[in-house]
């Protein structure tokens, strides 16, 4: 655990906190503004499956898949994917060094990224299999959504403990200001 320690709370790492931070919010940028968008231009409305946070049916599925179109699939195949598989691995090492950093040790709350990871490529796995078959099984298309809420899940527990470690050094620094 020492180890951990000393790597992750190096004074040059915030150039890879900020550099993480860039790439996660440029990839995280393309594609919510554009890639998502253009899937799911001929869907009606049906979002892509790693944007229902809160799952999704196999109905939903086999609905998004006839819905999306050959030019969505496409997109959805080579574009997005490939990006969302570059995805976690950007973020995971921005909140690990964000935590590392706010915390000032490690914890065990460096793993909620490293598992929102993991869930993340079940996810993107799954999805490929879903996108290369017009009739996925109801197996794979439940498994898919769960990893799909296990990473939301995953997600907002890493975004409430990062604005807690946040408040709480700007609390500290702010008593420190004042003594």
């Amino acid at each position: 655990m020492k180890k951990i320690d000393n790597l992750l709370l190096r004074r040059n790492n915030r150039v890879i906190l900020w550099g993480s931070g860039v790439v996660t919010a440029a990839i995280c940028g393309v594609m919510n503004l554009v890639l998502i968008p253009m899937i799911e231009k001929n869907t009606g409305g049906i979002r892509c499956f790693d944007m229902q946070s809160f799952g999704y049916s196999y109905e939903t599925a086999l609905q998004f898949l006839a819905a999306l179109g050959e030019s969505g699939r496409k997109i959805y195949l080579h574009m997005q994917l490939p990006l969302d598989f570059i995805y976690p691995v950007a973020y995971t090492v921005f909140f690990v060094f964000l935590f590392a950093a706010l915390r000032k040790r490690v914890s065990k709350v460096l793993l909620l990224p490293l598992f929102m990871a993991v869930f993340d490529y079940a996810e993107n796995i799954c999805s490929i299999c879903m996108l290369r078959s017009m009739a996925p099984s109801k197996n794979l298309a439940a498994f898919a959504s769960c990893m799909t809420v296990a990473k939301s899940a995953c997600l907002a527990l890493t975004a409430i403990f990062s604005v807690i470690y946040l408040a709480r050094l700007l609390i500290s620094r702010r008593k420190a200001r004042r003594s």
